[in-house]
């Protein structure tokens, strides 16, 4: 795993630079980071889960120049160039089902997928869908819903479109609304997004995704609390 700067993970840019989406890396002192992109505002100790799903119905497939299935196709499908990069997807309907993929960029029409992720069955545009799933485009953790597959915690503020790390194993602020004891689990679901609430007693990994333990209990309600973080 690469190591990076405290600058790094203590700063946003409006470009996204020489880091990927979904990369990991590590600080000096051992905590973990993946760098995203956040598609809505994140305050400090905010909780990002990833975007949206992106299903494609209708696609095709098409080969490289050494016979591998590298290119698949959705006409007039209008993306953004490059916002499927290192974004994963799933064929899963029709001819080709089952295939899973990671995809090394993309253009207005067409996903591009690393030579090691060539589809073995071609796809046919009569049959073939396949849904994208970018977990390194976050927003905030939604309301009420405990299992979200949370991504990392901001440790400091994200504008919308913004780059930049979040804290995924570690010592680390997270925004809880509701008091905290020490040693209390902190699990998604509050009533504000974006905000952790306290773990209940006998809940497991498919009741509640564990997010952090409190080391210092935050003073009030809708405040930080500090944590380590536990993310996976």
């Amino acid at each position: 795993m690469n190591q990076i700067t405290f600058q790094d993970v203590l700063q946003t840019t409006t470009v996204r630079g020489a880091f990927k989406l979904g990369e990991r890396a590590t600080t000096p002192d051992g905590r973990e980071w993946v760098y995203v992109k956040a598609n809505s505002l994140l305050a400090l100790g905010s909780i990002a889960v990833p975007d949206a799903v992106t299903a494609v119905d209708a696609c095709s497939s098409s080969q490289d120049n050494q016979s591998r299935n590298r290119f698949i196709t959705k006409a007039s499908a209008g993306w953004t160039v490059g916002q499927f990069e290192d974004a994963w997807g799933v064929v899963d309907d029709g001819t080709g089902a089952g295939q899973v993929f990671k995809i090394q960029t993309n253009s207005v029409d067409t996903l591009t997928l690393y030579p090691e992720y060539a589809l073995s069955t071609a796809l046919s545009v009569s049959d073939s869908d396949i849904t994208i799933r970018t977990m390194a485009e976050v927003d905030k953790a939604a309301i009420t819903s405990k299992v979200q597959q949370a991504v990392g915690v901001a440790q400091v503020a994200f504008a919308a479109s913004e780059y930049g790390w979040l804290l995924t194993n570690g010592e680390g602020g997270i925004l809880v609304g509701e008091v905290l004891t020490i040693g209390a689990g902190v699990t998604t679901g509050d009533d504000t997004t974006g905000q952790g609430q306290k773990a209940i007693t006998a809940e497991g990994p498919f009741d509640a995704q564990l997010i952090g333990i409190s080391l210092v209990a935050n003073a009030a309600a809708d405040q930080v609390a500090l944590c380590r973080i536990l993310i996976r």
